[in-house]
């Protein structure tokens, strides 16, 4: 969201600009950040770390996964 707004978008949600100050808070550290939090605990404790590393990549594909039936398809 924050390109967005530097590209020019405006009249964001008061819920958008929270994200926004939510992420610049862990920008510095997003997996470390995922990895503390109560979701992230509850993955790496079921055994799905490498979803919480995969969800920390920032701008690592040029897809967008589009859920379609019960499967997500790249768009």
């Amino acid at each position: 969201m924050k390109e967005l707004v530097e590209h020019g978008w405006k009249n964001l949600s008061p819920e958008a600009h929270a994200a926004i100050g939510a992420f610049d808070t862990i920008s510095d550290d997003v997996e470390g950040a995922l990895r503390r939090c109560a979701s992230g605990r509850e993955l790496i404790d079921i055994g799905f770390m490498d979803d919480v590393e995969t969800a920390a990549q920032l701008d690592q594909s040029a897809a967008v996964p589009l859920l379609r039936g019960d499967a997500f398809t790249p768009q």
